[in-house]
C-alpha cells in the first residue's frame, strides 16, 4: 500500500513538473513570437521608410526629366499631357509596391494669398474670389472669413470669422496664428473646418507657396478654379478655356474666344500662368501586412531640380 502511494505521489510530481515545463515552454513560445512580431514590424517600418524615400527621389526624377524635356523642345509650359501627370505610377520592388501620383499645386487657388493685402479693395477682391470657389464646391463661403482671420496680421474678426478670443475658449485653448498657413493640418484648427470639408476643398485650394504669389496654371486648373478667378467667368466660358488647352504661352490664353477682355484683366493682376513650380507627390508603399501613405510637397527650380518643402505621413 505504501509503495502504491509512493508511486502515486511520484506520478503526480511528474505530472506537475510536466505541467510547469509546458507552461514555461508556452510562455517562451509566446515571448519568442511576440519578439519576432516586433522585429518584423520594426523591419517593415524600416523598409517602408526606405521605400518612401525612394518614391520621393523617383518623383523628383520625374519632374526633373519633364523639365529637361521642355528645355530640349524649347517649351515653357506645364500641362496635363506632361509625364508627371500620369494618373498613377507603380513600381514593384520585390514583394513591395511603390505607387506615385503627382499633382500640380499651381492648379489650385492659394488661400495664403489672403494673408497679404495691399489695400482694402484688394482684400475684398481676394476674399470674394475664394468665397466664389467655396460656393462652387458647395462649402459654406463664410468659412473664408475664419481663414482670413487666421492668416491676417490683426485681431479684428471678420463678420463670419474668429480671432484669438474665440479660440481661447477651446479645450485646450490656443490662439490664431495671424500668419500664413504652413501645414495642411493647421487648417483643421480653424473655426468651422472639418476633415470632411477639407477633403472636399483639397483638389481646389493650396497653401503653397506659403509666401503667396498664387498664380494659377491655366493648363492644369479645374474649370471651377478658373471660374472663381473672375465674377464674369461663366461655367461655359471656364469649360471653353479648359477645352482650349494646352496653352504654350500667356498670349494663347488671351486669345480664347470670349475670354479676351477677362484674360487681360487677370494677367494685369498677375493671377495666371502656364507654368508650374509647386507639386504634391502622393507616395503609397504597400508591403505584405504593412502600408504607408505620404504626402510630399516639392518646389521645382528653373534648373529642373526639386526641393522637398513639406512631408506629412498620413
Amino acid at each position: 500500500m505504501k509503495r502504491c502511494n509512493e508511486r502515486g505521489i511520484a506520478l503526480l510530481a511528474a505530472l506537475l513538473v510536466l505541467a510547469l515545463l509546458s507552461i514555461i515552454i508556452l510562455q517562451f513560445d509566446a515571448d519568442a513570437r511576440h519578439a519576432l512580431k516586433g522585429a518584423a514590424g520594426f523591419r517593415d517600418q524600416l523598409r517602408a521608410t526606405a521605400l518612401t524615400d525612394a518614391g520621393i527621389q523617383l518623383a523628383r526624377a520625374i519632374l526633373q526629366d519633364d523639365a529637361r524635356t521642355d528645355m530640349q523642345r524649347d517649351e515653357a509650359f506645364d500641362s496635363l499631357g506632361d509625364s508627371w501627370a500620369t494618373p498613377v505610377l507603380h513600381r514593384q520592388v520585390g514583394d513591395a509596391t511603390i505607387s506615385i501620383r503627382i499633382e500640380d499645386e499651381r492648379a489650385k487657388l492659394n488661400v495664403n494669398e489672403l494673408a497679404y493685402q495691399l489695400d482694402p479693395a484688394a482684400k475684398r477682391t481676394k476674399i470674394e474670389r475664394v468665397r466664389q470657389l467655396f460656393s462652387l464646391v458647395q462649402v459654406n463661403p463664410t468659412l473664408v472669413d475664419a481663414i482670413m482671420d487666421w492668416v491676417d496680421g490683426d485681431d479684428v474678426a471678420e463678420p463670419g470669422g474668429a480671432e484669438s478670443a474665440y479660440y481661447l475658449t477651446a479645450t485646450p485653448p490656443y490662439r490664431t496664428a495671424n500668419s500664413p498657413l504652413r501645414a495642411w493640418s493647421e487648417l483643421l484648427l480653424i473655426r468651422g473646418m472639418s476633415k470632411e470639408i477639407l477633403h472636399r476643398l483639397a483638389p481646389y485650394i493650396t497653401i503653397f507657396p506659403i509666401e503667396g504669389n498664387g498664380k494659377v496654371n491655366m493648363n492644369t486648373a479645374d474649370p471651377l478654379v478658373i471660374q472663381s478667378l473672375d465674377a464674369n467667368i461663366t461655367p461655359g466660358l471656364a469649360i471653353s478655356v479648359a477645352g482650349a488647352r494646352p496653352f504654350r504661352s500667356l498670349q494663347e490664353v488671351d486669345r480664347v474666344s470670349g475670354f479676351e477682355s477677362i484674360a487681360l484683366r487677370l494677367r494685369q493682376a498677375q493671377l495666371y500662368d502656364v507654368r508650374s513650380s509647386y507639386f504634391t507627390a502622393w507616395i503609397d508603399v504597400a508591403l505584405p501586412g504593412h502600408s504607408r501613405h505620404t504626402r510630399v510637397v516639392l518646389r521645382r527650380e528653373v534648373s529642373g531640380d526639386s526641393m522637398v518643402i513639406d512631408v506629412a505621413q498620413l
